[in-house]
């Protein structure tokens, strides 16, 4: 796949002053991203999982009151983010066949 981004990205430079279509490294962009989606959101869990146990963890084993305070502001944070997080994946992609659509409607008109 990772060749298939070299082919296209060298064709995008070849064509850059011939005035050509892009939607061969468009394409590629694409799939070179696609491809790594799935990895990644799989790589992002288990450290997002791994990070929230450890501040779990920081919060239980806190002895004074200071540090219970700070582990307990850390959690919150976290748990701030997730939910974030988790809002823009589900709203971004509605977001932008939205605007796709809209924009599409607008070029007939």
């Amino acid at each position: 796949m990772f060749n298939n981004f070299l082919l296209g990205a060298t064709n995008f430079l070849l064509a850059a002053s011939d005035g050509a279509d892009f939607s061969s490294f468009a394409d590629s962009i694409s799939g070179l991203i696609e491809s790594m989606f799935k990895p990644l959101m799989g790589i992002f869990g288990a450290l997002t999982c791994v990070w929230g146990i450890y501040l779990g963890l920081k919060f239980w084993k806190a002895d004074d009151e200071k540090k219970r305070e700070e582990a307990k502001k850390a959690l919150l944070s976290f748990a701030i983010g997730v939910v974030v997080i988790f809002v823009v994946a589900v709203a971004a992609p509605l977001l932008i066949m939205a605007l796709s659509d809209w924009m599409q409607t607008q070029q007939v008109m």
